[in-house]
């Protein structure tokens, strides 16, 4: 099978080591998003996006040219209103997954925040800290705001979110449910960029899966 990656960037290059690794895919091509050079004429039967909001535009394109019912992981976050609307409009052309952590513990962590929150609420204050490497771009990280609205946290309230960028950390995100003298935490730590890769990897076979 054929597996495309968008981006030559950082999780490209993790993402591509660990496909060559796990061996379902026996045909992988790196696509640039943002220069002229051409896609593949070969059809993929994936594509997985790690690269930038604004790629999201050259990959409906792409898509639209191959006649669509091409299976997208979308694991970029960041997309302005331009760009959502053109995921609105990749979706209609093609089976899609997009998250902002593909991590399993994230997955996880999104379900025991829902219950604290069912739970506790009204007795407690809400908080989150999140903390990521200095060469992060968007703050508060796409991971933060999914968990703010879970928790129905405004992701821009500084007074109640924190986001720290600092060294090489893959990313950190905790949780505070304080309570009359107690308070719970809820953490989830990346200690690798290659959980996410694992995870990507993993939804967009199952999408693939769902076609044959």
């Amino acid at each position: 099978m054929f597996l495309g990656i968008i981006g030559s960037g950082t999780m490209g290059k993790v993402l591509l080591d660990y496909a060559k690794e796990e061996g379902t895919f026996d045909d992988i091509a790196v696509l640039e998003p943002l220069s002229d050079q051409p896609w593949p004429e070969k059809r993929p039967d994936l594509l997985i996006d790690f690269s930038h909001p604004k790629a999201v535009g050259r990959i409906y394109d792409y898509c639209r040219e191959k006649g669509g019912n091409i299976p997208i992981v979308l694991a970029t976050t960041g997309y302005g209103p331009e760009e959502e609307k053109l995921v609105q409009l990749l979706e209609k052309i093609c089976p899609l997954v997009r998250s902002s952590n593909f991590s399993r513990g994230m997955e996880v962590m999104q379900q025991l925040c829902r219950e604290a929150k069912k739970e506790l609420a009204g007795r407690c204050d809400i908080r989150m800290t999140e903390v990521h490497h200095t060469k992060k771009r968007d703050r508060p990280s796409g991971t933060a705001v999914s968990l703010c609205h879970s928790l129905a946290l405004d992701p821009f309230d500084e007074a109640r979110v924190q986001s720290l960028r600092m060294g090489t950390v893959c990313g950190q995100h905790t949780v505070y449910f304080a309570l009359e003298d107690e308070i719970l935490e809820i953490r989830h730590t990346a200690m690798s960029k290659k959980i996410f890769a694992i995870g990507a990897l993993e939804a967009g076979k199952k999408l693939v899966k769902e076609l044959t």
